[in-house]
């Protein structure tokens, strides 16, 4: 098998997923500008992350956690989350993804007034 190589400026996302052979894993790439932020959310598989550049927040089942540049996060399953970008440069991230994530549909979406629980 030959390596698979995937640039994200010509590859939605997963950047790497089940069509590139990947059998365990899938590999997102997320960029939140400056205020902006992922859904508040949770789902029954965990994830990694790793802030690429820029520095922010992690809420998660109601505490609030800061990040930044060169953090590697566990997000662990059924917690209700949210990456925040509080900086003033764009906070990016990469994050690795159990494969039963492309198949499972099932993620909870949850208003903003939800994460003060």
């Amino acid at each position: 098998m030959n390596p698979v190589i995937n640039n994200r400026e010509n590859v939605p996302n997963p950047i790497l997923g089940p069509e590139d052979g990947v059998p365990n894993y899938v590999m997102l790439y997320a960029e939140h500008p400056p205020g902006d932020s992922s859904p508040f959310h949770s789902h029954k598989w965990e994830h990694e992350a790793f802030i690429l550049e820029g520095s922010g927040t992690l809420s998660c089942d109601g505490k609030t956690y800061p990040i930044r540049k060169g953090d590697a996060i566990l997000v662990p399953p059924n917690t209700k989350h949210q990456f925040i970008n509080t900086g003033d440069v764009p906070m990016n991230r990469v994050t690795v993804n159990p494969i039963e994530s492309t198949q499972d549909t099932i993620c909870l979406l949850y208003t903003s007034d939800a994460a003060d629980e």
